[in-house]
């Protein structure tokens, strides 16, 4: 159990502290007896990336999928605690998680691409579910966000093909891309490049880059160097517990707490 004396946060970047657009405020996920994260309490900044690193089970991705209420469908998940967008309670007892979701859109670790389904129905699936048939607005959207993903050119010919039909690091952009035709205002990322070659992976680590203009990313990364190379600020987890929280550049060279140094020189995890 870590002492309050551990826990050390900050309030923020210091360059220009951009607009909070989520922020976890004494945030518990149960599964019965076992406690996956507890009081997590951490801010999420707009026009920013912010990585989630720490061994594997210390609740990075229990913390992740509690962003966009996807523990919802566990049964057994108990939350307590707030998650703020814009201000707004996501856990509401009038809300409805189905909104939430696209508005915090989410990429997995491994593509998920609908493999039978067109490239373009890939990416338009969202907005289908909800009614949405167009196809002038349809096509318009597909581009775009094709486009934000940086594989229009590499399929524009290719609408038509399945989206299994094209290479991991095509899938996870093709992943990215239906996640963005929704026009989220968050993207939540869970170790997006782990199955991917090192090529791919600096392909989507360039286009967290360009996409952290206009959006909210969190991303769970367990490559420190990546965490490093990505994000504005960082959180390091340990045994659920979120131990320290600040701009990227100091955490990785001035870490205050001993667990977070330890940690990032590899004396553990």
């Amino acid at each position: 159990m870590l002492s309050q004396e551990e826990i050390v946060k900050t309030d923020g970047p210091s360059n220009g502290s951009p607009l909070v657009r989520m922020e976890s405020k004494d945030l518990t996920v149960k599964y019965g007896q076992v406690t996956g994260v507890k009081n997590i309490s951490l801010p999420i900044y707009n026009e920013s990336v912010t990585a989630l690193i720490g061994p594997s089970g210390c609740g990075k991705t229990t913390f992740l999928r509690a962003l966009n209420r996807m523990h919802d469908l566990t049964r057994s998940a108990v939350i307590t605690g707030e998650v703020l967008l814009d201000g707004y309670n996501i856990y509401g007892p009038k809300v409805n998680p189905v909104t939430i979701r696209r508005k915090i859109g989410m990429v997995f670790q491994k593509p998920t691409p609908f493999p039978t389904m067109s490239i373009f129905n890939n990416v338009v699936a969202g907005l289908k579910l909800v009614g949405i048939n167009n196809r002038k607005l349809l096509n318009e959207v597909c581009e775009k966000a094709l486009r934000q993903a940086a594989l229009f050119e590499e399929v524009k010919d290719r609408l038509t093909d399945p989206g299994g039909s094209l290479s991991g690091g095509q899938q996870q952009r093709l992943s990215i891309a239906r996640a963005l035709a929704i026009e989220p205002e968050v993207i939540l990322m869970d170790e997006p490049t782990s199955s991917l070659d090192p090529q791919s992976s600096s392909k989507i680590e360039d286009l967290i880059h360009e996409l952290k203009k206009n959006y909210a990313i969190v991303i769970v990364t367990h490559n420190m160097q990546q965490a490093g190379r990505v994000s504005d600020n960082t959180g390091f987890f340990y045994l659920g517990e979120l131990v320290e929280f600040g701009e990227t550049g100091k955490i990785f060279t001035n870490p205050v707490n001993k667990r977070t140094e330890e940690y990032l020189t590899g004396k553990f995890g």
